[in-house]
């Protein structure tokens, strides 16, 4: 089993979430010469902090975090080798990416008290959630038919972005979100 790293920032940040009833917080962190935009959702289970590079080509990176604030301390060999480039920018660091010191360094990193100001928009969730489907199309449009319902892909990019009483609404009446790639002043409530 691979070592797990407890984010211990992460807690004193959930905590202070639930205080001001909150379940998703938008962040920045540095890390070396790299920083990145950091969504931490407690939407999903397990949680999920993701981080995105700043910069002209972002990379994305997600960990899901376990019962405990805990993170395994191990990557994908893809996500390792495009976060160790990364934080070796302009030749900065030269050092070997360790992942359990990495997790260690981006927890001291993380705020502990939450902020209503920093509960990004639905179009920010989608712009750093490069793990949700249809990541060109951030706006809500309507519900619709697709198939036998809802996929479990429109699951996952309802929850992340419009939150749990939309997934609910979303199964209740068997129809996924429809996205779109413009601007809409549409609710899904009355989509």
């Amino acid at each position: 089993m691979a070592l797990m790293i407890e984010m211990t920032h992460l807690r004193a940040l959930h905590m202070s979430m639930r205080k001001l009833g909150i379940d998703v917080q938008q962040f920045r962190v540095p890390s070396g010469a790299a920083g990145f935009d950091c969504l931490f959702s407690v939407r999903e289970r397990p949680f999920v902090l993701s981080l995105t590079s700043r910069g002209e080509n972002p990379k994305f990176f997600r960990f899901d975090v376990q019962h405990g604030y805990r993170i395994e301390a191990k990557f994908s060999e893809q996500d390792y080798y495009a976060l160790a480039k990364l934080l070796r920018t302009h030749g900065r660091s030269r050092g070997k990416l360790i992942p359990s010191e990495f997790l260690s360094r981006l927890d001291k990193e993380i705020p502990t008290d939450a902020r209503g100001e920093a509960v990004p928009t639905e179009q920010e969730i989608v712009r750093l959630r490069r793990d949700l489907e249809e990541t060109d199309k951030p706006y809500f449009d309507h519900w619709g038919s697709r198939g036998s319902g809802p996929s479990d892909r429109n699951k996952a990019k309802t929850l992340a972005v419009l939150g749990p009483e939309a997934l609910k609404f979303s199964i209740s009446v068997n129809k996924s979100g429809i996205w779109s790639p413009v601007p809409l002043v549409r609710d899904w409530r009355s989509g």
